[in-house]
Formats: C-alpha cells, sequence, structure tokens
C-alpha cells in the first residue's frame, strides 16, 4: 500500500467512527439533553444517603472533610511531639541531638498552631459562604 491509500484508508476509519457516535447520540432520550448542572445538584439525582449541603447543615461534606484533616494534623502532631522527646531524651547530651530533638518539637508546635488557625480561617470562610453572613458557621 502507498502512503496515500493508507491516509484514505485512516480517513475512512475515522468517518466511520465519527458516524457511528454521531448515530448513538441522536438515539438517547430527549431528556439527557436537558439536563444541567443544577439540575444534578438540587434534583433527585442525587444517590441514597449523599450530602445535601456542602457547607452547613449536619451531614455537611466540607466541615466532614476539614475536620477529618484537623484530626490527622492533630494526632501527626502528637506523634513528633513524643518523638521528639524520645529523641531529646536519649541524645547522651550531644548538642547537635539536642538541637534536632528541639527543632522536631519547635516544629511540631508551629505546624498544631498553624493547622489550627488554619481551621480557624476555613470555619470563618464556610460560615460567609454557607449563612451569608460574616461568620457563626461552627464546623
Amino acid at each position: 500500500m502507498n502512503r496515500i491509500s493508507q491516509n484514505s484508508a485512516k480517513l475512512r476509519t475515522s468517518a466511520a467512527t465519527l458516524a457511528l457516535a454521531a448515530g448513538l447520540a441522536l438515539t438517547l432520550p430527549g431528556s439527557a439533553y436537558g439536563l444541567s448542572l443544577t439540575d444534578v445538584i438540587n434534583g433527585a439525582y442525587r444517590g441514597e444517603g449523599q450530602p445535601t449541603d456542602l457547607f452547613s447543615g449536619g451531614d455537611a461534606l466540607i466541615p466532614r472533610l476539614i475536620n477529618l484533616m484537623l484530626f490527622i494534623v492533630g494526632i501527626l502532631a502528637i506523634v513528633f511531639l513524643i518523638f521528639g522527646g524520645i529523641r531529646y531524651v536519649i541524645s547522651g547530651g550531644d548538642k547537635s541531638k539536642v538541637d534536632a530533638a528541639k527543632n522536631t518539637i519547635l516544629y511540631a508546635i508551629v505546624g498544631l498552631v498553624v493547622a489550627i488557625l488554619g481551621y480557624a480561617v476555613v470555619n470563618w470562610v464556610i460560615g460567609v459562604v454557607g449563612n451569608g453572613n460574616g461568620g457563626g458557621g461552627v464546623v
């Protein structure tokens, strides 16, 4: 086969695939064309047990995710505090090991403070977005 006939065969295959896809799209029910994102979010398209609100309410998704991340950060901070304490105890007075242990403890505390401040900021933003006011959105 020469190059022109190969390109021609590829073009025919592509055209046949496009025609098949167009034919399948035309056979879809008419209601699929009228489906919007708003219908999916607010309509009966939500699965059983799915959260109905992202920001506020007992089963809101975003506050649950934020609480989970804060829990993980808290656990990690405690683990690193314990790890730094153990490193400090077993340092044997070696200045470099003592400094490394102190830095581990310091960074664990700083990380925990940053996570709590981030939690406060996100809580405020959720209060503004979820309630439409300047705060009061308890996560």
